[in-house]
C-alpha cells in the first residue's frame, strides 16, 4: 500500500470518529425536546453519557462499510483487505490515543464487552464493505 492509500485510511478513522460524535448531538438533543423534556440541564448531560455511545455502535458500522465500501469500488485503493485492516487500526489508534491521552480515561474501561462487541461489528463492516466494493469494481480496460 503506497502513503496516500494510509492517507485515505486515517482519513476514513478519523470521519468515522468526527461523524458519530456529531451524530451523538442531535440523539441527545431528540431525547431533550421529544422524549423527556423539561429536566434540568444536568439530567441531560448524565443521559448524554450513555445515549453518545450509541451513536458510535450504530452510525460507526454503518460509516466503515460505506468509506471501504466506496473507496475499494471507485478503484481509489490497490489492496481493500490492508485498507479495511488499515481503516481499523487508525479509528483504535485515534480513539486510543483521544481517551487515554488527551482526556486521560483509563484505557482498561475502554476493552468492556460491549465496546468490543462494537469494535467487532466495525470490523466485520469495514471487510464486508471492502469485499463487496471489490465485487462491484468495474473490470480493467
Amino acid at each position: 500500500m503506497k502513503l496516500a492509500e494510509f492517507a485515505i485510511a486515517l482519513g476514513v478513522a478519523v470521519f468515522v470518529l468526527v461523524f458519530t460524535l456529531a451524530a451523538s448531538f442531535p440523539m441527545v438533543a431528540v431525547y431533550a425536546y421529544l422524549i423527556e423534556p423539561g429536566h434540568p440541564p444536568e439530567f441531560y448531560s448524565e443521559a448524554a453519557n450513555w445515549i453518545a455511545p450509541w451513536s458510535s455502535y450504530v452510525l460507526g458500522p454503518i460509516a466503515f462499510f460505506c468509506c471501504n465500501y466506496w473507496l475499494v469500488k471507485s478503484g481509489r485503493v490497490q489492496f481493500p483487505v490492508l485498507l479495511a485492516a488499515s481503516t481499523i487500526g487508525f479509528y483504535l489508534l485515534v480513539d486510543l490515543g483521544l481517551l487515554g491521552f488527551l482526556l486521560n480515561i483509563p484505557l482498561s474501561s475502554y476493552f468492556t464487552a460491549e465496546i468490543l462487541l462494537s469494535l467487532a461489528v466495525k470490523v466485520i463492516a469495514a471487510f464486508w464493505g471492502a469485499k463487496l466494493g471489490l465485487a462491484k469494481r468495474p473490470a480493467p480496460a
